[in-house]
């Protein structure tokens, strides 16, 4: 028995993670996860066993977590930006962000510094307009990519699935040769969107809801991750905000 405990203390959370991913496909253990594992293992339970039988509580919060954070069409255009990265990526380029007409955007790295952006429409609102006008007049290195039949450019749509990463953005053209067959251009890249991006992948990659620009207890965070667990990461936060924010999280990373 004090061998399973102490095995459990050394790497439960890791046990743990590996023992709900068998069971959501999502690789998460919260403290208050962890707290009741340990009391099935000081019953005699191994990780597994434990996790197993806490199936059904798992499950049930796993649900209602999705359920109240599940993205709308709100959530979807705050999110373009990375969704347009991680389209960028799956065509086999390095996604960047640059700064470009007032605005950071997704781009396809080229080499020496250059770039292809990567311009998201998600709406038809005035400063997706605006972008749309000044992305007409570059056109021949700029690619305009929209969920909006209404405009001009490539025709995309946001995928919503039952299953990680719950929504992603697909496209049948062949945006790959569009890249290939743009000018690339010199631009600043944006840091922070980049570490930003990093939190955005990591989370999807392990099997989390991740939503952008949400508020939580009350604080508007940049990133929401949301499996048994919620995670937030945030840039600029001063202690007040940080305090707030631990009260009704189980992590917060900052940027």
């Amino acid at each position: 028995m004090n061998r399973l405990i102490n095995t459990f203390l050394k790497s439960g959370g890791a046990m743990i993670e590996k023992a709900v991913k068998k069971i959501l496909g999502i690789e998460d253990a919260p403290k208050w996860l962890e707290r009741e594992v340990l009391r099935k293992v000081e019953e005699g339970l191994d990780v597994d066993s434990a996790v197993s039988y806490l199936a059904p509580l798992i499950t049930e919060v796993h649900r209602t977590n999705l359920a109240k954070f599940r993205p709308g069409g709100a959530s979807i255009r705050k999110a373009s930006v990375f969704l347009t990265a991680e389209l960028i990526e799956r065509l086999g380029y390095h996604a960047e962000f640059i700064e470009l007409f007032g605005s950071t955007l997704p781009a396809a790295a080229r080499g020496g510094g250059t770039y292809t952006p990567v311009v998201p429409i998600f709406d038809k609102k005035r400063k997706s307009q605006y972008l749309a006008s000044k992305s007409r007049k570059y056109m021949r290195s700029v690619i305009q990519i929209t969920t909006t039949p209404d405009a001009e450019g490539v025709l995309a749509e946001v995928v919503k699935t039952q299953k990680p990463p719950y929504y992603y953005l697909y496209t049948s053209a062949n945006v790959g040769k569009l890249i290939e067959d743009s000018v690339p251009i010199s631009a600043t890249v944006n840091k922070k969107f980049r570490d930003l991006y990093f939190y955005w992948r990591l989370f999807r990659e392990r099997g989390f809801l991740v939503l952008v620009g949400r508020e939580i207890g009350g604080v508007s965070v940049d990133i929401l991750a949301v499996g048994l667990g919620k995670y937030v990461v945030v840039t600029g936060a001063n202690s007040k905000k940080l305090n707030r924010l631990k009260k009704v999280v189980d992590a917060v990373y900052l940027v």
